[in-house]
């Protein structure tokens, strides 16, 4: 395996000098599970056999802080290797990754420490050629661009605005414009540039947190006027927690049904972003919403010092419920169970509790209404304020589709999300169903593996730079109607965007 620096160094955006790591790679998709991509060892040469090839380079980037101030960010590009002369950029992807709560986990990190079994390396696949695929199968030989989030990378020790939709969002959408521009100008990528075919497109993607934040990406994009300069077609989101609101108010039913928290770090992590950059609860602390024994555990030292991954921090909440504190082996059995996990009534304080519990009962089917902004300025309300704030689906009409893919069995972001969009969204989303509706983590891999994610990248691939798909039976047939995913219909039946000869048509 071969590696080389590059120094970057881009002027005209801004910097004073930019350092760049291009990693160039060969290898085939069926690596060891184990593998870990700075470790040469851990990698086979086959030779003629091999599939990929890809390369990389990390930048820093202006951004906007959760909190408003101008801030420097990191990221990592990937692209094609070459694949012969003629070779061309297909598209832009903005590769959002899932919830990670260690630094050694985040894309800059990933020549490093990274795996070959994690969304990192699945997404960046899609920036790889390969002789197996033609040149314009638009799933493949990509620009793909992957931010840390503020919190991460060189931001390592701020807090990370979880949830926090506005903020990631144009976090995501400056690293995507500033990434397209180092890779079209800097003169120090010449020698492994390969130029943006005329019709590109961007569309962003991700699973978990990682599907909100493309969602968020999309909004950000839209909303400020970004969508020609980007050439957006759209999203494809997987299992996302969309809406804040939706997903603690699952929680509360799960809990009502006497079932656990599968992962109660999500807890924290919402409170501490929205606690940290969100002006709802200016003044407020965690320690207002959760009980000052679940706090004991050490959640927020470990959340604010990235060294452990979620896995182990079930594993330390598992070792404290056996253990406990200063003797007292059942110190943290009123707020922890022995899987590692909690019951939502055992970690959040009484008043928070009943005030959603009475938001419960006001708006049992939460999913088909609309709950009011709330007026009032106890901690409680300014929690529900900071979360609908926060809510993709709330106060937006997407431009441009948005795919949807979510287990109806996620047991960590609850389907109520999916429906959220889909009811707010309309004609705007796609569905793409999991074939297994497993729990959280397995739908994760299923969502990386499945040819469906790889087919809706290719649908929103095939759309006009204003977001309308370019059908070629629709010039073989221009009597003909088409939806906005290149599906032909009978006649318009509904309010939407349609196509025909080749144009958009809005039918109200």
């Amino acid at each position: 395996m071969k590696r080389f620096l590059l120094l970057a160094f881009c002027a005209c955006l801004g910097t004073t000098g930019l350092y760049a790591q291009v990693v160039k790679r060969v290898g085939r998709t069926t690596l060891p599970m184990n593998n870990r991509a700075g470790d040469d060892s851990d990698f086979y040469d086959k030779g003629s056999d091999d599939v990929f090839s890809f390369c990389w380079f990390s930048y820093d980037y202006p951004s906007t802080s959760g909190d408003g101030q101008p801030t420097t960010l990191s990221a990592i590009a990937c692209m094609p290797d070459g694949n012969g002369e003629g070779t061309v950029i297909n598209n832009v992807i903005a590769g959002c990754h899932i919830t990670i709560t260690s630094n050694k986990e985040c894309p800059t990190e990933y020549n490093t420490s990274g795996s070959t079994f994690s969304d990192l390396y699945f997404t960046m696949l899609m920036a790889g050629g390969s002789i197996l695929y033609q040149q314009d199968d638009n799933a493949y030989n990509n620009l793909v661009i992957l931010p840390d989030y503020e919190g991460y990378g060189i931001t390592k020790d701020r807090a990370h605005p979880y949830l926090c939709g506005e903020t990631t969002g144009r976090q995501v959408a400056d690293a995507l414009r500033y990434g397209i521009e180092l890779y079209q100008s800097d003169a120090m990528l010449q020698d492994i540039r390969r130029p943006l075919k005329e019709n590109w497109h961007t569309i962003c993607t991700g699973y978990s947190q990682g599907g909100a934040v493309a969602m968020a990406t999309q909004r950000y994009i839209e909303e400020q006027g970004l969508s020609v300069q980007l050439h957006l077609a759209g999203s494809f989101c997987g299992d996302g927690p969309y809406s804040p609101t939706a997903t603690v108010l699952y929680y509360l039913e799960q809990d009502h049904e006497g079932n656990e928290l599968v992962m109660p770090v999500v807890l924290p992590l919402i409170l501490k972003g929205m606690c940290e950059y969100d002006e709802a609860l200016e003044g407020c602390q965690v320690s207002d919403f959760l009980v000052d024994r679940f706090l004991e555990t050490g959640v927020l030292e470990w959340i604010a010092e990235k060294e452990w991954n979620t896995d182990d921090i079930t594993d330390e909440f598992k070792r404290l419920y056996n253990e406990g504190k200063d003797g007292d082996v059942t110190y943290f059995h009123p707020v922890l169970t022995s899987k590692g996990q909690a019951m939502l009534k055992n970690i959040l304080k009484p008043e928070v509790y009943d005030y959603l519990n009475g938001l419960l009962d006001a708006y049992p089917d939460y999913v088909a209404g609309d709950i009011p902004l709330p007026e009032g300025d106890t901690p409680s309300e300014k929690l529900l304020q900071a979360m609908m704030h926060n809510d993709l689906t709330l106060g937006w009409t997407p431009e441009h589709p948005v795919c949807l893919y979510h287990s109806t069995g996620d047991d960590v972001v609850p389907y109520q999300n999916c429906l959220m969009a889909e009811r707010r969204f309309g004609d705007m989303v796609k569905f793409f169903p999991s074939p297994m509706n497993g729990g959280h983590v397995d739908t994760g891999m299923e969502f990386f593996l499945n040819p469906q994610r790889l087919e809706g990248i290719r649908q929103l691939a095939a759309m006009a730079d204003d977001g309308v798909v370019s059908v070629q039976a629709a010039k073989a047939h221009p009597d003909r109607w088409y939806d906005v995913f290149g599906r032909p219909v009978v006649k318009p039946l509904s309010k939407g965007v349609y196509i025909r000869e080749g144009k958009k048509i809005l039918v109200k």
